[in-house]
């Protein structure tokens, strides 16, 4: 591909490494490498390279972006549990459904988990090595038994020994009652965590959903970024952007947002983290987008579907469905609510 011209310079906000506990209200629980907010800083992108200008820029963004996606053990401790605390029983309404009506909650029909019982489940459950017991404690999505017990038995490999785990309570999201625990990992170069959403089943019995604790993405984020595949379901962080260039320099035809995973950002060269993803503008993933953005936090959680567009940038992507507004799906896609 020729390099493609820069359209403008990009203004995102960041947490900067001396404001990682000075985090402000946040919607939802927010994992630290999902954490931004409080620093200027300016990039550009060019074909080729990804995000660069001058050396001191992409030095900012690359420290910010490892910032980002790292976990320290303070963050984990406390700031998790405000996350959690304050914001667990916000709801956000989808365009043309009333307040009363994303107000019901399923909290009735089903009775959720006490701390004991919750840690409990998540410990017997990580814990499995017999994909025969695997259907009694996850949420398998499109995951087969066997991969659920292939990813349970490579965690210390993968992420350390686990440490501990801590409760943080319950909070609504898109319809579904979720019990969150945090699982805490040390051993390697940083602690690393990673996020048991519960679930109740249709008879009540509570599960971990699998793919929001691995973070799945499908197909795999190495066969989207090395060209294999041009469409991928993905579980990112994402945050507003405004980098317009190549097939998405049109402004009134594009939004744009910054995309990133732990996953994606380890097949990335040059320690460079960051995607770009473009909704068109008044499309349903706009909308479910604008919806999500309304309340005053720079960064979400979500799943989304991604596609590589011809022309673009590797780093390039259009948004094509806004799925959940978390990473645990519902029986109903999100942006089907404004269709």
């Amino acid at each position: 591909m020729e390099p493609a011209n820069i359209q403008r310079d990009v203004q995102t906000e960041h947490a900067p490494p001396a404001d990682v506990l000075k985090l402000g209200k946040v919607k939802q629980l927010r994992s630290p490498e999902a954490s931004m907010g409080g620093q200027m800083f300016h990039r550009r992108m060019v074909a080729g390279n990804g995000l660069s200008a001058t050396a001191a820029a992409r030095h900012s963004m690359i420290v910010t972006w490892s910032v980002i996606l790292s976990l320290t053990t303070l963050l984990v401790i406390g700031g998790f549990m405000m996350f959690w605390l304050r914001s667990h029983r916000r709801l956000q309404p989808a365009a043309d459904v009333t307040r009363s009506e994303m107000d019901v909650r399923i909290v009735s029909k089903f009775v959720s988990p006490t701390e004991d019982v919750a840690l409990d489940l998540v410990k017997r459950a990580l814990a499995i090595r017999d994909p025969a017991k695997v259907a009694t404690f996850f949420r398998l999505g499109g995951a087969t038994p066997a991969e659920v017990v292939e990813f349970l038995a490579e965690s210390t490999a993968r992420d350390g020994c686990f440490d501990r785990s801590v409760w943080l309570t319950s909070m609504d999201v898109d319809g579904l009652l979720l019990e969150g625990v945090l699982t805490v990992y040390s051993g390697k170069d940083e602690p690393s965590a990673r996020l048991a959403f519960l679930t109740p089943d249709e008879e009540g019995v509570w599960k971990v959903d699998f793919d929001a604790y691995a973070r799945t993405s499908r197909p795999p984020w190495k066969d989207l970024l090395e060209g294999r595949e041009d469409v991928a379901q993905v579980r990112v962080f994402v945050a507003k952007d405004t980098y317009y260039n190549g097939p998405f320099k049109d402004e009134s035809r594009w939004i744009c947002f910054g995309i990133g995973s732990p996953e994606s950002s380890a097949l990335l060269p040059n320690g460079q983290d960051l995607l770009c993803g473009y909704c068109r503008v008044d499309s349903p993933q706009a909308k479910a987008m604008e919806r999500i953005f309304s309340d005053d936090e720079k960064t979400h959680r979500l799943t989304v579907e991604i596609r590589r567009t011809a022309g673009a940038e590797s780093r390039q992507f259009e948004i094509t469905r806004v799925l959940a507004e978390d990473w645990v799906l519902s029986a109903t896609p999100f942006d089907e609510k404004f269709d």
